[in-house]
């Protein structure tokens, strides 16, 4: 009996720890979000590890997208998924929508993001992008 109850406060304990550690993934991406939709290239960069493979192309990407139609993103969807001792892995659905007749064709991204813990906050590490819903973003 000993044992099991063991065994459920210690489940109850990694069910309250994961659900800190979705809110704080969530939080990246609301950060980035927040800093993309005021066109701050620095500021959603904060939000993405230094040391990801991606995180030169994902500077160039942001940059250039700035250049064009103003464009307003949200998180649509977000699912935690899981984590081992190094990343954190979670859903997410962003919802982007441009301006009338700025010819941005608004889109819903479903992805796979990954995370890694950088200088005391979790910060996003790759994704993976699993498809894009054009011009349907209500769903």
């Amino acid at each position: 009996v000993v044992a099991l109850l063991l065994s459920c406060s210690t489940a109850a304990l990694a069910e309250k720890e994961d659900d800190g550690l979705a809110d704080a993934l969530r939080a990246a991406v609301a950060g980035q979000v927040g800093a993309y939709d005021k066109k701050d290239v620095a500021a959603a960069m904060s939000f993405v590890d230094t040391r990801s493979p991606d995180y030169e192309s994902t500077k160039a990407a942001i940059t250039e997208q700035f250049e064009g139609p103003q464009v307003a993103v949200e998180i649509a969807d977000f699912d935690y998924i899981g984590h081992d001792d190094e990343f954190a892995v979670a859903r997410v659905k962003l919802k982007s929508t441009g301006k009338p007749d700025s010819g941005f064709v608004d889109n819903t991204v479903d992805s796979i993001m990954i995370f890694h813990f950088q200088d005391g906050a979790w910060k996003i590490w790759t994704e993976k992008v699993l498809g894009v819903d054009a011009g349907n973003v209500g769903n």
